[in-house]
């Protein structure tokens, strides 16, 4: 086991390296500590872990060459001939709170343009822009970008006609880049942009992604062709499992809890379909059994054993497997963040400025 630990340790080894008040540093002895609350099942969890970490898993370092990369893809996409001339004409929002991601990846992307092109993105930044960029590393759900996008979307830069005009008309350009997105949270996001302004905005917003946790099973033809590279558990579970779900308050059922048991139709993602079963099976009971330590008389319904995910949808949870070295998405599995007083579990990955 201990060298499958050090494995993981060689991968994850900078999370939270540039985060002084991280609770927990990243150590064999802590990966140890973490698996052993899974019983028996320490070292198949490590094992399987180990299986699919090394593509999921963000260094700072990566996600640098990420964004370097990036930048070079928006100047040649734009046509300009200089990262200078793209940088003067194109404005990267800087819409979340300080302690989200996106001003993180703002001081990543600052710190690629000055020390490699001499350009510092701040000094033009209220000249007149053609290219609007969101910077983000995860969509999950979809509710931020969403939010952010729709708020921008529906104001006036220029006093007179709402952005997202702009955008149909191709005055100006509207982009995400992000280093994930799950299939279903972006098709979401991308529908209810076009409720609430126009069809034409699905064909004109530019994306840039570097990985793709496809979990849409809703459509039949699409659920065939994804990969489930996530935590989306089959029906066959304990009764105490289907007694959890059928205790929700959540009306929307609309969203299959549960992935077909003939999906994916190759697995690629976990080492077998055998061991997909029994790691969904473990984090789902085990996160089932942390939220049952819940002490609210009003807990947050968004809070799934699977991670958070939109509280109207009686799933159990969105079950992320992708995490970069800031912060751990809290629709990832509880198993890796939960850490509440009195709970009894440590996390392999600690998270900062979000609660419980």
């Amino acid at each position: 086991m201990k060298e499958i630990v050090e494995k993981i340790y060689e991968i994850i080894k900078d999370y939270q390296c540039d985060y002084p008040d991280r609770k927990f540093e990243i150590t064999v002895e802590h990966i140890i500590n973490w698996a052993n609350q899974f019983g028996d099942d320490a070292e198949f969890v490590l094992s399987e872990l180990l299986y699919f970490l090394p593509e999921v898993y963000i260094s700072k370092e990566k996600a640098k060459d990420l964004l370097r990369t990036r930048l070079l893809e928006i100047q040649k996409f734009y046509g300009y001939k200089t990262m200078n001339e793209m940088v003067v004409n194109t404005h990267f929002f800087d819409t979340q709170q300080n302690y989200k991601s996106q001003s993180e990846l703002l001081v990543l992307i600052d710190d690629i343009l000055q020390r490699e092109y001499m350009i510092n993105y701040k000094d033009s930044i209220d000249n007149p822009k053609a290219n609007y960029i969101y910077f983000d590393d995860i969509l999950a759900t979809g509710g931020t970008v969403f939010r952010d996008l729709s708020n921008w979307l529906e104001s006036k830069d220029d006093g007179v006609s709402e952005n997202y005009k702009a955008i149909i008309n191709k005055t100006k350009t509207l982009a995400i880049s992000l280093f994930c997105y799950h299939s279903f949270g972006y098709s979401n996001m991308e529908w209810r942009l076009m409720k609430q302004f126009d069809d034409k905005i699905k064909k004109t917003l530019i994306v840039g992604k570097d990985y793709v946790v496809e979990n849409h099973i809703k459509t039949k033809w699409i659920a065939e062709n994804q990969k489930l590279n996530c935590v989306y558990p089959i029906e066959e579970q304990s009764q105490k499992t289907l007694e959890y779900l059928a205790g929700l308050e959540a009306e929307n059922d609309s969203v299959p809890a549960f992935r077909p048991s003939n999906l994916p139709k190759t697995e690629t993602f976990f080492s077998s379909p055998e061991n997909r079963i029994k790691l969904e099976k473990i984090f789902l009971e085990k996160g089932i059994e942390l939220l049952r330590k819940v002490q609210k008389d009003d807990p947050d319904r968004r809070k799934r054993p699977l991670g958070d995910t939109v509280r109207s949808h009686k799933t159990f949870g969105t079950g992320t497997l992708f995490f970069t070295w800031r912060n751990i998405s809290n629709t990832c599995p509880l198993v890796f963040w939960w850490d509440v007083s009195g709970h009894n579990w440590t996390p392999l990955f600690c998270v900062k400025n979000r609660g419980q």
